[in-house]
């Protein structure tokens, strides 16, 4: 004859399988409901992430003006050196968007002459807006140094930019950086 089954061993089994299944039925949804949070979250901190490079790069193109207009340039055919010179617009050959672009290791005279160069892949696409040449006095308005960007790639642009004039000292002005669409 069989031994009989104690009926505690077969209720907490099946009690303990319940209490699995009913676990796991209401973990799917909270862990659903916290993806459903995380993600769109996560994605913002990234994009945010992603444009600490054009504030890096404005300030280190206005630091380079700044060092430039101060020093004094002497004409290619000889001369009296010339002050207050500011270097011409430009704009790097890359087009923003969502992918990174590595760019030739010269930027263009107007950068070169700045010492500015990007040895990383960059998301921007950076522009020197300016008044160009030399001489220029105290409380002029001399540059803007742009960047462009297109972070998610949909065709809409956000832009960085820092406006720097001369001011009373006939010194580069502080940079304040102004942006628009800045998570496009």
């Amino acid at each position: 004859m069989p031994a009989p089954t104690s009926p505690k061993k077969t209720s907490k089994g099946l009690i303990f399988v319940i209490v699995l299944v009913g676990a796991a039925v209401l973990a799917v949804p909270c862990i659903g409901v916290l993806a459903a949070v995380a993600v769109p979250a996560f994605i913002g901190y990234l994009t945010r992430a992603k444009t600490a490079e054009a504030e890096s790069n404005l300030r280190s193109l206005h630091a380079a003006a700044a060092s430039y207009y101060a020093m004094e340039h002497y004409p290619d055919g000889g001369g009296e050196a010339l002050s207050g010179c500011v270097v011409p617009s430009a704009r790097t050959g890359n087009i923003p968007g969502a992918q990174k672009t590595l760019l030739p290791p010269s930027l263009g005279p107007s950068f070169d002459d700045l010492g500015f160069a990007i040895t990383d892949p960059i998301y921007f696409q950076y522009e020197i807006v300016s008044v160009g040449g030399c001489g220029h006095g105290p409380n002029e308005p001399l540059y803007s140094f742009r960047a462009h960007g297109d972070l998610d790639g949909d065709g809409v642009q956000s832009l960085y930019e820092i406006s720097a004039g001369s001011d009373d000292l006939n010194e580069l002005t502080h940079p304040v950086i102004y942006r628009e669409n800045e998570l496009e």
